[in-house]
């Protein structure tokens, strides 16, 4: 179970991933928020705490990786994922050496995302 004082900001250009999950993170008692633009998701973790990032590689707009890096500088002990729809062993290698915490690819399903986010909320609780 994850402490209810944890926060996960899902940043996504949707809500496709944040509908996907609803129910289950509703159980898991944590607060969610959303960002729909990577503007909205560094204004969020400007003036919130959150423990964990779930963020769609194409939310980056052009920033390319240069957003995790951003965010990392707002929030240096963040954890992030980062989720695509896309399996690119070259994006993938860019994306973790920048030193996120994990790499989904979304056709792979979701119990591995949820297992991801289980574990880094816990990870963020210790």
């Amino acid at each position: 179970m994850v402490p209810k004082s944890q926060t996960l900001l899902i940043a996504e250009p949707g809500s496709e991933l944040s509908q996907s999950l609803g129910p289950w993170l509703a159980e898991t008692g944590c607060c969610v928020k959303c960002a729909t633009s990577i503007k909205d998701a560094f204004i969020t973790l400007q003036s919130e705490k959150v423990n964990v990032v779930v963020m769609d590689a194409c939310l980056a707009e052009g920033m390319e990786y240069e957003a995790i890096s951003i965010i990392k500088g707002l929030c240096r002990n963040l954890l992030i994922i980062i989720t695509t729809g896309e399996n690119n062993p070259e994006q993938e290698s860019r994306i973790r050496q920048k030193g996120i915490f994990y790499y989904h690819v979304k056709s792979f399903g979701m119990d591995e995302l949820m297992l991801a986010i289980s574990n880094a909320l816990k990870r963020t609780s210790w």
